[in-house]
C-alpha cells in the first residue's frame, strides 16, 4: 500500500493508521525471493514491496483438471435440470390454472342452459294450460261428413 496515498492521509487517516505507528518511521521495505532465501531490502523509492512467494509452495495441487472440469460440467448439468423442474412447474401451474377456469365457465354455461331450459319448459306449459290445441282445431270424423251418401256418391252437378 502506498503510505502517501490521499486515502491514507484523508479524513479515515484516524481509522486507517494506529496513532503509535504514525509516529514512527516507516521501515524500509524488504524483498524476499521466490526460493526463500534471505530477504534483501527493496527500492528507495518508498513503496512497499510484499512476498509473492506461495506459503507451502512445495506441495502438490490439489485434485486434477479434469476433475475440476467434470465437477463443472456437473453443476452447470444439475443447474439446467433446475431451470427445466422450475419451468414445468410453472406449465403445470397454468395448465391447473386454464383447467380450473374452464371448469367453472363450464359450471356456468351449464347452469345458464338449464335457466334457459327451465325456462323454455315453463312456457311451453303456461301456453299449453290457456290454449287448447283442439278447440282451434277441431276433430271432423269422417263417418259424420259420409253419413249423407246423397251428397258425395250423387253429386248435384256431375256429368251422367
Amino acid at each position: 500500500a502506498d503510505p502517501e496515498s490521499k486515502l491514507a492521509n484523508g479524513a479515515l487517516h484516524s481509522f486507517l493508521v494506529s496513532a503509535a505507528s504514525s509516529a514512527e518511521p516507516v521501515p524500509t521495505p524488504v524483498r524476499t525471493g521466490s526460493t526463500g532465501s534471505s530477504p534483501t531490502p527493496g527500492p528507495a523509492s518508498g513503496s512497499i514491496d510484499f512476498d509473492t512467494q506461495m506459503p507451502f509452495g512445495e506441495l502438490e495441487p490439489f485434485g486434477r483438471e479434469d476433475t475440476a472440469q467434470e465437477l463443472t460440467e456437473q453443476s452447470v448439468k444439475e443447474s439446467d435440470g433446475m431451470v427445466d423442474q422450475l419451468e414445468r412447474a410453472e406449465v403445470s401451474e397454468e395448465k391447473r390454472a386454464v383447467f380450473r377456469a374452464l371448469t367453472r365457465l363450464r359450471g356456468e354455461a351449464i347452469t345458464s342452459f338449464d335457466g334457459i331450459a327451465r325456462s323454455q319448459t315453463g312456457n311451453i306449459d303456461q301456453y299449453s294450460k290457456t290454449n287448447k290445441w283442439r278447440q282451434t282445431h277441431p276433430l271432423h270424423h269422417l263417418a259424420n261428413e259420409e253419413a249423407d251418401v246423397s251428397k258425395w256418391a250423387f253429386p248435384d252437378a256431375a256429368d251422367f
